[in-house]
């Protein structure tokens, strides 16, 4: 147990320094991080909390929630959030 909170943290940890890396400009790729490394809860959707852990603005949250129940799927993920 104690091992497996451990790699989500460093999951965590590393899914943010790249959303900072990218959201600095640093020339690295314009990417955020996997999906899954976002998806805390593992329910397959995005809440705002989790979106804005890796840097999603809630106005960008809020125009890539198309069906407007307060959750960001794989795709609107992908393809919506820049």
């Amino acid at each position: 147990m104690r091992a497996t909170k451990s790699l989500l943290s460093a999951a965590l940890m590393l899914a943010l320094s790249g959303a900072a890396a990218a959201a600095s400009g640093s020339g690295e790729a314009d990417q955020l991080p996997k999906f899954s490394a976002v998806d805390q809860d593992g329910n397959s959707k995005l809440s705002l909390e989790e979106a804005k852990a890796v840097g999603v603005e809630k106005e960008t949250f809020k125009e890539e929630d198309l069906d407007d129940d307060g959750k960001l799927t794989k795709y609107d993920y992908k393809y919506g959030v820049k």
